[in-house]
C-alpha cells in the first residue's frame, strides 16, 4: 500500500524536524509532504531529502483557506497513493504498538477508508521532568497523557472527505480502528511558551480566530502546571476497559446531538487524571 503523510507549518523549528522524522521513519521520506506557509526563520531549509517541499507564500491565518488548501493537496495525493495521513507538524500518529509494529503493518490489515485516531495530550510535568533535549528521543523523556476529544481527528483516509476546520471531525463515520494520536504542544513548557510567542506576533484572518494561541505567558504557564497536578493512574492503556473506555464512549455518545453540526463530535471532553503513556510514547520514532 502507498501511503503519504502530510503536514502544513510556518516556523516550526521543533515540531517539523520531529514529524520529520517520524512519518519518514515510518513511511519513508519520499513519501512525507510538507506545506511551508512562509517559514522565515530557517526551520524548513535543512530537512532531510528526499521529503516533498512545497512553499506557500506567507498570509495571515485563515482557517477555511487552511481548510482548504490542505484537502486540495489530499485529493491530488489520492490520486497516486492509496492513503493520506494528515497531521499538524506536533501531532504524531501511531498504530497500537501492542498490536502492530508501525503504521505500515497497521495498513496491511486493511483498514476502513477514514480512520479517528484517539487523541493523547503528552504532558510535561515542568517541576519533576527535565525540558526536552532534542538530541535525544522525543518519547523516552516523557511519561504521562491526557485524553483530549479535540484531538481525536480522522487522521487516515483513503477517500476525499469533508474535514471541519482544524481537521477535529469529518462527515465520515466515527471509526476507531488502533490508531493514537500524541500531541505534542504540552510536551514541554519552555517549548510551549516560545510557540506561544510566535503566534502571538503573527496576522490572523480575523480577531475572532486562534484565540488560544494568543493567550498570555502567565495564563499558559498556570494551566501547564494544573493539568500536571491532576492525579496519575498507571497504564498500559487499552481500548476496551477503563480508564479509556469510559471518554471513548462519551465521544460516540456527542455525535449523537451534532448530526447537523459542522463539528460532529464534543471537543471539550478532556480527561480528568494522567495516565502512563509510556508504551505509546516509545513508539515513536
Amino acid at each position: 500500500m502507498r501511503i503519504a503523510a502530510l503536514t502544513m507549518v510556518y516556523n516550526e523549528p521543533v515540531w517539523a524536524p520531529i514529524w520529520t522524522r517520524h512519518y519518514a521513519a515510518q513511511l519513508g521520506a519520499d513519501h512525507c509532504y510538507m506545506l511551508d506557509h512562509g517559514s522565515d526563520d530557517g526551520s524548513t531549509t535543512n530537512l532531510p531529502a528526499p521529503l516533498h517541499l512545497v512553499r506557500l507564500p506567507r498570509s495571515p491565518l485563515d482557517e477555511e483557506w487552511r481548510l482548504q488548501t490542505i484537502t486540495a493537496q489530499v485529493i491530488t495525493l489520492l490520486q497516486t497513493y492509496d492513503a493520506v495521513i494528515h497531521t499538524d507538524a506536533d501531532e504524531i500518529l501511531i498504530a497500537d504498538p501492542a498490536r502492530w509494529t508501525g503504521l505500515r503493518a497497521w495498513a496491511t490489515a486493511g483498514p476502513p477508508d477514514v480512520v479517528t485516531a484517539i487523541g493523547l495530550d503528552v504532558q510535561h510535568l515542568p517541576d519533576q521532568e527535565p525540558a526536552l533535549d532534542l538530541t535525544h528521543p522525543l518519547g523516552t523523556q516523557r511519561r504521562w497523557v491526557r485524553f483530549a476529544s479535540a484531538m481525536c481527528k480522522p487522521a487516515w483516509v483513503r477517500r476525499p472527505v469533508t474535514w471541519s476546520p482544524g481537521f477535529h471531525s469529518s462527515d465520515a463515520p466515527l471509526v476507531l480502528n488502533g490508531l493514537y494520536l500524541l500531541h505534542l504542544r504540552y510536551a514541554d513548557l519552555a517549548f510551549g511558551l516560545n510557540r506561544l510567542a510566535r503566534s502571538r506576533s503573527q496576522a490572523f484572518a480575523s480577531p475572532d480566530i486562534g484565540l488560544h494561541q494568543r493567550v498570555p505567558d502567565t495564563e499558559f504557564t498556570a494551566m501547564m502546571h494544573a493539568i500536571a497536578d491532576l492525579p496519575r493512574r498507571p497504564g498500559p492503556l487499552t481500548t476496551d476497559a477503563a480508564p479509556l473506555r469510559p471518554w471513548l464512549n462519551q465521544l460516540f455518545a456527542s455525535r449523537l446531538t451534532r448530526e447537523d453540526a459542522r463539528y460532529k463530535l464534543d471537543l471539550s471532553l478532556n480527561g480528568d487524571e494522567l495516565w502512563d503513556g509510556r508504551h505509546l510514547l516509545h513508539a515513536m520514532s
